[in-house]
């Protein structure tokens, strides 16, 4: 087994294929399938994971057709698509890939509200995602049946095999909702349906998703962001030992003192809007750790859960608890991805810059109206991998963005011509002097 570099739409990947012909061969057009990691429109790009192989990037263009989906906007992370490409060209298709259900299954997010409010009586809602997902962020009152282990499925599924059944997974590019409604079919139960929109389908419509309480107890780290929403006079008396006190009249606040000055809606010390933020109350029903869940999704923030059951469950679950005055100031440290520098180490290199290069990865538009970095090299995503002469490989090159998408992407793609790279994976702004903050 041989691999070939191919270059697909203008972005290098290393994708490992039987090669019949000689490698002076020229390339013909192919297919690489995987779930989509980071959309870029700006620099008109897709990374995508492939199965036991390295990501790809993949360029796309208005000539780009697009199957079972009706344009790049109706795609999202992590959809399951097909690309089919000829190097040196962006996609001629990207097809989305669907797992249908069988007809008079289906139910939409309306129909899976009432039965959640128990309109049709009991039922059990379950999640078909592999089993490790579930712990981290699911729909309320939902289960683990974890769609590839059918033993462990059918074992969580009740006794009556009238009750009402309803599964959901990881959306319509998720095989697993499919395969649960077969195997509860197959063994006899008789009211069966699926919830083809999944847990990316409850997010986007913002509705609240559940952290378990085994799994917070092991994350009261750092990289997590903990916000106890209850009055600070009574959080103090008991709470978890990582969260910081945000009573949820003070984010309302903070709504509305960010709509008056026009600025962005943030978190004081995070930037990263894909930050995991878990809040809590007495209950998970409190209406008020309902509505702090609403503004925080308001502001753009995409992970954020309530802790399943509240403080009551963590404590009647015999878990650990503290008392004192919370902290006001969130401390949190981004998990840096693979390749990622640390923002402390991004400034440390600053000043010893002509060690390094920096490499702006952002399109011409965004350094004329946001500014740049002083002394930046300056390559737009989408023609870096046509730009690489201009590089040098004796030195590391350090990749930024906008946010860290680009960065990623562009960083993945220098290392794999041979290059040292790392990226910062942060939000960054621009004063108009040369310098860059995040």
């Amino acid at each position: 087994m041989k691999t070939q570099r191919l270059r697909i739409g203008g972005i290098s990947t290393i994708l490992a294929i039987a090669l019949t012909l000689s490698m002076s061969a020229p390339l013909q057009a192919d297919t690489v399938k995987g779930r989509i990691k980071y959309i870029s429109n700006k620099a008109n790009t897709i990374q995508i994971d492939i199965k036991g192989k390295p990501p790809a990037v993949i360029r796309f263009d208005k000539n780009t057709t697009f199957k079972n989906t009706e344009s790049i906007k109706t795609l999202s992370p992590p959809d399951l698509i097909k690309v089919d490409f000829e190097p040196g060209k962006a996609a001629s298709t990207i097809s989305k890939i669907v797992f249908g259900l069988p007809p008079g299954v289906e139910i939409d997010i309306k129909e899976l509200l009432a039965i959640m409010q128990k309109k049709q009586g009991p039922y059990v809602l379950g999640d078909a995602r592999p089993a490790k997902k579930y712990p981290k962020s699911h729909i309320p009152s939902s289960i683990s049946t974890p769609g590839p282990d059918p033993i462990k499925l059918l074992a969580a599924l009740p006794k009556d095999k009238n009750q009402l059944l309803v599964f959901y997974c990881g959306g319509p590019t998720c095989p697993f909702t499919a395969k649960a409604i077969k195997l509860a079919t197959e063994a006899g139960y008789t009211n069966v349906k699926g919830f083809q929109k999944g847990i990316p389908g409850w997010k986007k419509a913002k509705l609240p998703v559940h952290t378990s309480r085994g799994w917070m107890a092991k994350n009261l780290n750092k990289h997590h962001v903990v916000i106890d929403i209850r009055d600070p006079s009574k959080a103090s008396s008991e709470h978890l030992s990582s969260a910081v006190t945000l009573p949820t009249a003070q984010l309302v606040a903070m709504t509305q003192d960010f709509i008056k000055t026009q600025k962005l809606a943030r978190l004081p010390g995070v930037t990263d809007l894909r930050a995991p933020i878990i809040l809590y109350a007495d209950t998970h029903t409190d209406k008020n750790v309902i509505l702090a869940f609403k503004e925080l999704r308001k502001w753009g923030y995409g992970n954020v859960s309530i802790l399943e059951g509240g403080l009551q469950a963590w404590k009647a679950d015999g878990l650990p608890t503290t008392s004192g005055k919370l902290a006001k100031n969130i401390n949190f440290v981004k998990k840096l991805a693979k390749g990622a520098i640390a923002p402390d180490a991004f400034r440390s290199i600053q000043k010893t810059a002509d060690k390094v290069v920096f490499l702006d990865v952002r399109t011409e538009a965004e350094l004329v109206t946001k500014g740049a970095l002083k002394g930046a090299l300056h390559i737009p995503l989408d023609t870096l991998e046509d730009s690489l002469a201009k590089l040098p490989k004796d030195k590391e090159i350090i990749v930024f963005c906008e946010n860290g998408i680009r960065a990623e992407m562009a960083s993945g793609t220098l290392r794999d011509n041979g290059f040292k790279s790392r990226f910062l994976n942060e939000t960054t702004e621009f004063d108009g002097k040369g310098n860059i903050s995040f």
